[in-house]
């Protein structure tokens, strides 16, 4: 892996960049943080202990894929935010975008409510030849458990025994799932105690459905483990997963950019960005700090997807408010490639596109999208890995997850708790007649009951 942060520099891109200097003063801050971290990793960061953890349970993920592969057609992972942007993020990563049409276990994934979606879904597949990894660490997250109702109806009107056709993961004690996987023997994996639904990529979350599209979990846990020993013993300005929250850090403080684009080159890699989304707001958007000042802090992530997006984006990027930072990532080598040769048609204004590697365009899109931000002075760093393979992944993702951290702490705010996230939940549950939540519903209707009288409608004659 290459972390190139030489264009947030303010030598190379003048007024909107940051100093050398300013980096390194930011290294002290960065040793305390690290501290603070190393306190807790038993605790509130134990996500951070997951690359060797997990290489311990590694056979028995790969062993029970092995059977699911031999018993059934297709996987579904059932899951809401990090329990299914995590499985996206590896599955379309390392298997593409049309993996289904020629692969078994064709690899599925419900992580809405949306009728329309879950019906058709459901409508398509041979639920003989299905299971279903039913995926939430609470066991009783809303949308996770009505899918799971509507799987298990539809499995019963099929004639067949639902048990068969599930698989929990789940926390190791309490919950609904727990209760039921006691109760009935289903197979059931466990999601660590502290270890949080957008930190749970490398945990079975994660793993069992990268294991089930032919993904080497020991390898992209090796990875990982890389990246964390390489944060041990390198110093912070020779690390990419401590430089990167020193950027983010400063760029914030004390140039007002608050908006984070991980802009990727690579159909499958732009999943990094839909899971690297939730994880930086997730953890980093709270109103208090661990004081418990009201600091309204935040980076908003954003997701763009090269070359496609720069023809959408782009011109805000380069011409528009200085309140972003981009980071690009690419492959050196793609995973497939195909030569042009172009001789259907002899036309001289697309000559230049003829004899040459199909990836070579894509290639020069990210080359000329990086000069482009340079000349004009944009913020940028640039991550590049030889191809997309287990251990490279394994690296990036303990990157993003330690940097994330390690920003929490330089910010003072706690990156792993979602209390404004539980509050909509609370609301929800009320309104659906969940027992224990009907003061909530009560205050729900409440806020909203001055809604309808600005309101304007235009109905079709």
């Amino acid at each position: 892996m290459k972390f190139d942060y030489t264009n947030i520099l303010k030598e190379n891109i003048g007024d909107s960049g940051i100093t050398i200097e300013e980096v390194k003063k930011a290294v002290e801050l960065v040793n305390s943080a690290k501290e603070r971290i190393n306190e807790k990793l038993s605790s509130d960061y134990f996500a951070l202990k997951l690359p060797f953890l997990m290489s311990l349970k590694a056979t028995e993920i790969n062993n029970t894929a092995d059977e699911i592969k031999s018993k059934f057609e297709n996987f579904v992972v059932v899951g809401m935010g990090g329990s299914s942007l995590g499985n996206q993020l590896l599955h379309y990563t390392f298997n593409g975008i049309y993996y289904n049409d020629t692969n078994t276990p064709r690899i599925y994934f419900m992580d809405n409510v949306d009728p329309v979606s879950s019906v058709s879904l459901l409508k398509h597949l041979d639920l003989k030849k299905t299971v279903f990894n039913i995926i939430t660490k609470s066991g009783s997250t809303a949308e996770t458990m009505e899918n799971f109702l509507f799987i298990t109806d539809k499995l019963a009107k099929s004639g067949l025994d639902w048990k068969e056709h599930v698989i929990f993961t789940t926390d190791p004690e309490k919950g609904l799932l727990r209760k039921l996987s006691s109760k009935l023997k289903i197979k059931t994996f466990d999601i660590p105690q502290n270890v949080g639904g957008r930190y749970s990529v490398l945990s079975p979350v994660g793993l069992l459905s990268a294991a089930v599209g032919g993904i080497d979990v020991p390898v992209l846990l090796r990875g990982a483990e890389l990246m964390r020993v390489n944060i041990l013993n390198k110093n912070p300005m020779e690390c990419s997963a401590t430089l990167l929250p020193i950027i983010q850090y400063l760029m914030f403080k004390t140039k007002g950019i608050n908006i984070n684009a991980l802009f990727t080159y690579s159909d499958g890699f732009s999943y990094l960005g839909q899971w690297y989304r939730q994880l930086l707001s997730e953890s980093i958007g709270k109103k208090y700090d661990r004081d418990g000042n009201a600091v309204y802090t935040g980076i908003t992530p954003t997701s763009v997807r090269g070359t496609s997006d720069q023809h959408s984006i782009l011109q805000l990027f380069l011409e528009g408010p200085f309140d972003k930072l981009l980071i690009m990532v690419a492959p050196e080598e793609y995973q497939a490639d195909a030569k042009i040769n172009g001789n259907a048609i002899n036309e001289p204004e697309i000559a230049y596109l003829k004899d040459k590697n199909y990836s070579e365009l894509i290639k020069a899109e990210f080359t000329g999208t990086c000069a482009a931000l340079k000349e004009n002075n944009r913020p940028f760093i640039k991550i590049t890995i030889p191809k997309i393979r287990e251990e490279e992944i394994g690296k990036l993702i303990y990157m993003f997850e330690y940097a994330t951290i390690l920003l929490g702490e330089m910010l003072k705010i706690n990156p792993i708790d979602q209390p404004a996230v539980e509050l909509g939940k609370a609301f929800t549950y009320g309104i659906m007649g969940r027992e224990g939540f009907e003061s909530k519903k009560e205050k729900m209707e409440k806020l909203l009951s001055e809604e309808d009288k600005h309101i304007i409608t235009f109905n079709d004659l």
